[in-house]
């Protein structure tokens, strides 16, 4: 008797242990909806409203027709890139560097600035759109659930073209998509680890353990975002895009001269693709003939720079020493600031991505679990 009873406690034992890894995940799951609502209520929703604030003061400001879809696209991804705030964002920003293609210079900032992200993080998964969804447990995961992880991470990515159009509510769709994914992402895991009877319940437990610690199943309870001052940051930002993208390469020879005939003529005027900081930014080189016959004239180069205007460079200066503490153009007389608005100088391109430098760091969080107020 004593033998029979002994077995029965064993299987009692064993069949609360199921239950308990059972239950946990069970759990989880009757949770996701929640901590997908809290994604979206506290970070989302409150980032795409800044974020449509903060497009309007800018195009009013600029009266910039020439921000349309793409370049409004190209913004969206530049704020979550650099005012990330959240393992989400960053993530986020991740899978839609694609819509910088165009813009290697911005592509380079943001791809830098979410490196640092990341391994301020403590992220260095070479994977960082998993980060958000299973970031911090994917390496541990992955040993007692391999299978598992590789059929939740299927619909993670996707390389699908998508609707674009200059709307606050096209870019709210865009993040409550990846959320939406990413929610899904997680439930085939823990769905898939319940229901995979290869898997020891004592693994199952811990892999309930590990999937509680994930970003995903760690939402902000209360809102994150400060709307007003996030707008003002990332309308900030724009114009320090917009300086950033001022200088321009000309091409020239020299003219006919005389009294009528120009100096010079100039043969092209294209943007600059390199940073201030990159060894390969354009010198000034002057014309010179080459030898044979017929003469011909190698082109001399320079770099120009496109001014914002005295409307744009008094909202700049504002934002900067509200956000900043200081102005971003140099004080100018008062007959100076009459007749003429702050030029931009190559000195100017490059303390614009000083600046969204500094924005970046200061929105960074500093773990995975770490949401910033932003």
């Amino acid at each position: 008797m004593n033998g029979l009873a002994e077995s029965n406690a064993f299987s009692l034992a064993m069949e609360m242990v199921v239950s308990l890894a059972t239950d946990r995940l069970n759990n989880i799951l009757i949770e996701l909806p929640k901590y997908k609502s809290q994604w979206q209520l506290n970070v989302a929703s409150p980032y795409v409203r800044a974020y449509d604030l903060a497009i309007d003061n800018f195009q009013r400001t600029t009266k910039a027709q020439q921000a349309r879809d793409k370049m409004i696209a190209e913004l969206f991804v530049l704020s979550a890139s650099i005012l990330t705030g959240s393992v989400m964002m960053a993530a986020f920003a991740t899978s839609s560097l694609r819509v910088l293609t165009s813009r290697a210079a911005l592509r380079v900032i943001c791809n830098n600035n979410l490196n640092r992200t990341f391994d301020a993080m403590h992220a260095a998964n070479n994977n960082k759109v998993l980060m958000f969804a299973l970031g911090g447990v994917l390496d541990e995961a992955k040993k007692a659930a391999g299978k598992q992880i590789t059929s939740a991470v299927e619909g993670l990515t996707s390389s699908s073209s998508i609707a674009s159009a200059p709307t606050a509510l096209n870019f709210l769709t865009r993040v409550e998509d990846f959320i939406n994914t990413n929610h899904i992402c997680v439930h085939k895991f823990v769905q898939g680890v319940r229901d995979d009877g290869s898997i020891s319940d004592a693994s199952k437990t811990h892999l309930a353990d590990l999937v509680a610690k994930t970003p995903f199943c760690n939402p902000p309870e209360s809102r994150r975002v400060d709307e007003n001052r996030l707008s003002q940051k990332m309308e900030l930002l724009f114009y320090m895009d917009a300086v950033m993208e001022s200088d321009k390469l000309v091409s020239y020879i020299p003219g006919n001269g005389g009294m009528y005939g120009p100096s010079e003529i100039e043969l092209s005027k294209k943007s600059i693709p390199e940073l201030t900081s990159s060894p390969g930014y354009p010198q000034s080189t002057v014309p010179r003939l080459k030898g044979g016959f017929p003469m011909r004239v190698e082109p001399g180069q320079r770099v120009e720079y496109d001014g914002l205007g005295s409307v744009v460079s008094e909202r700049v200066n504002r934002l900067h020493s509200q956000i900043l503490g200081q102005q971003f153009f140099p004080p100018q007389s008062t007959l100076a600031s009459m007749v003429s608005s702050p030029s931009v100088n190559k000195e100017q391109v490059a303390k614009a991505e000083r600046v969204i430098g500094q924005l970046g760091v200061a929105a960074r969080p500093q773990g995975l679990a770490d949401i910033k107020m932003l």
